[in-house]
């Protein structure tokens, strides 16, 4: 009879803890944001434990990637070289952007002289890409600025962004778009959770404003 109630214990306590595992597991896995292109053109998702975002526009140019990713076009870049090769070229752009950097040139022989100030990287990467293909962390670039140039025409795209602080969002927009957002009011820190089809950027940030309570504006020039 005592073999029968201790063996009973040892079942609960089993039990208990597989459940208890199984819970934490749970918590700790971090909700992933994804997206669907127009017409089912491409699908997209992806996890992290800081935030997310999902972009899905037309021709297949679906991007997921972890918050704070985009920031890094803003980027100020000053890089002056003489007579140098491109993979020179990529390897100091890589060193500069922290990602790394595929270029397939038209030209593989030229050779360049390159003497920039304050560029943005996307500005450098841009005309990287006039003379050649350029992928940057496994991105096609072509498929990044033809993202640019949806969200700046108006097209409307889906939007899938979890766990992100207003600030990193706004952030990411900014250097993705080439447009100088920046927030007025609110609390920067509040997070950001959305899932939104068929919206232009303007509604994006509108829809943004009000889930943070947070006003959203293009500064204008200083």
């Amino acid at each position: 009879m005592k073999y029968l109630l201790v063996a009973g214990v040892i079942s609960v306590l089993i039990l208990f803890l597989g459940s208890t595992g199984t819970n934490s597991s749970a918590a700790l896995t971090a909700e992933g944001c994804s997206c669907v292109g127009p017409n089912g053109s491409c699908l997209v998702s992806t996890s992290c434990q800081r935030g997310c975002i999902a972009h899905c526009a037309g021709l297949g140019d679906c991007f997921a990637e972890c918050s704070g990713f985009y920031e890094m076009f803003g980027m100020k870049t000053t890089l002056e070289m003489q007579n140098a090769t491109y993979p020179q070229m990529v390897a100091a752009l890589a060193g500069i952007s922290g990602k790394h950097i595929v270029f397939s040139p038209t030209k593989p022989d030229a050779v360049f002289n390159a003497g920039w100030k304050r560029a943005t990287l996307w500005d450098v990467l841009d005309m990287l890409s006039d003379r050649g293909t350029v992928q940057i962390a496994g991105n096609d670039f072509e498929k990044l600025k033809r993202l640019r140039k949806a969200l700046l025409s108006g097209t409307k795209i889906s939007l899938c962004v979890l766990n992100t602080s207003v600030n990193t969002f706004v952030s990411d927009m900014a250097s993705l778009t080439g447009l100088p957002f920046r927030i007025t009011a609110g609390r920067p820190m509040a997070v950001v959770n959305l899932k939104l089809q068929h919206v232009t950027l303007n509604e994006i940030l509108v829809k943004v404003s009000e889930q943070t309570g947070t006003t959203i504006i293009e500064r204008g020039p200083s």
